[in-house]
């Protein structure tokens, strides 16, 4: 049962290889969105600010889009790293997973920043302070409960001895 379970790891295989594809998909439409939303305001020939205004919309939702393809990123090395091979993968050093608690916080880390930039594209085009502040307190809510997680949700981390 022991060998059954440990060869059963290699299982997530799967999920790594679905988050390389979704990494790969949301670049690519972050790209393709790039290219077609400069051609578009070079077709239009319009650079008032309404159209500066637009564009920075279309700016703020791309790079949304790229921090989705870092998290998937993440994803993917962090579950390589810990359930299928533990060869070493040359990452940043703010990005060594070297448990389930390090990959977690790396991901909150980038939901985070998603959130934030998701709140700026709805400040630069909101036109009601009400929803904008009922939108922000939403995402103050889950940034303060993912900030309460990642400091108190889990313990102690075994690897370091430290409270987290």
């Amino acid at each position: 049962m022991t060998r059954f379970l440990a060869a059963c790891r290699y299982l997530l295989i799967v999920p790594v290889i679905g988050c390389v594809f979704l990494t790969l998909g949301t670049v690519i439409m972050g790209i393709v969105r790039i290219f077609t939303g400069g051609a578009n305001v070079v077709r239009a020939g319009d650079y008032g600010p309404k159209t500066a205004k637009i564009m920075a919309l279309a700016v703020i939702e791309i790079i949304d889009l790229f921090l989705v393809a870092t998290v998937a990123y993440i994803t993917a090395v962090g579950l390589y790293r810990l359930f299928i091979s533990h060869s070493r993968i040359e990452l940043p050093t703010r990005l060594k997973i070297n448990s389930l608690k390090d990959l977690e916080d790396k991901i909150i880390g980038v939901v985070v920043a998603a959130l934030a930039v998701a709140f700026l594209g709805q400040a630069a085009g909101s036109e009601e302070p009400a929803a904008l502040l009922n939108y922000g307190g939403g995402i103050a809510l889950v940034i303060a409960a993912l900030a309460f997680f990642i400091n108190y949700g889990a313990g102690k981390d075994k690897d370091s001895g430290n409270t987290k």
